[in-house]
């Protein structure tokens, strides 16, 4: 496991990038660097519901972060915590997975190892490389605005 001090390091470094981001599309963002963690709470843009959105970063950029959405009034991960897939612009894929999870070689829960659906993508360390049409994204803040872009497609919540 990469060491903490390290992860805060490149942290630090993306730090003004995120909370730009945040700003310019209306999010709240909070980096915790002691925890090694992000929490963002956004509306979702058909329904009007509060999303929140957790990311454990332990590890980050050796391994991708764990990505998922939690219920605001339990903070359990499940279906109804999570936004409703929908068709992308171009005709692509969402990164909204029915399972529910967000399936993005950037989100460590997407791989079999963690629990999700993508043996076919090896391992969370070859998380920038994995080869096909997949939704790239290589800092949190990119990370961000590929949820965005797939937010602003979605037809509403799971469940």
């Amino acid at each position: 496991m990469v060491p903490a001090e390290t992860t805060r390091a490149l942290l630090d470094g993306e730090a003004a990038s995120i909370s730009a981001w945040a700003a310019r599309h209306g999010w709240i963002v909070q980096l915790d660097g002691l925890r090694l963690a992000l929490a963002a709470l956004v509306r979702h843009p058909t329904d009007n519901s509060l999303l929140v959105l957790l990311a454990d970063l332990r590890g980050y950029r050796a391994i991708p972060p764990a990505w998922r959405f939690v219920d605001p009034l339990t903070g359990k991960s499940e279906p109804v915590a999570y936004p409703s897939p929908g068709p992308v612009s171009g005709g692509k894929a969402s990164i909204f997975h029915p399972q529910p999870t967000i399936c993005a070689p950037w989100n460590r829960l997407a791989y079999t190892s963690e629990g999700g659906v993508h043996g076919d993508w090896s391992d969370t360390s070859n998380w920038l490389n994995v080869a096909g049409d997949v939704v790239r994204a290589a800092n949190v803040a990119e990370m961000l605005s590929a949820i965005d872009v797939h937010l602003s497609f979605s037809p509403g919540r799971q469940g």
